[in-house]
């Protein structure tokens, strides 16, 4: 990812995140409720995001 680096764990369908790490000049905002996290990674009006869904054990990272 452009804005830096993100880990997550899947563990019997709920996600954790491990970590979050921002390149320089990025900030991290962490966003989740039940079964899913998001971890943006931003600066300005671009950024990256990760997604983990837990119940579909599955990721998903976009350039914005």
């Amino acid at each position: 990812m452009k804005g830096g680096s993100v880990s997550f764990v899947i563990e019997n369908g709920l996600c954790r995140l491990v970590s979050a790490a921002p390149n320089a000049g990025y900030e991290t905002k962490v966003s989740q409720a039940d079964g899913w996290i998001r971890v943006d990674l931003i600066q300005g009006a671009h950024g990256s995001s990760a997604f983990c869904i837990g119940h579909e054990n599955r990721t998903d990272v976009w350039e914005f």
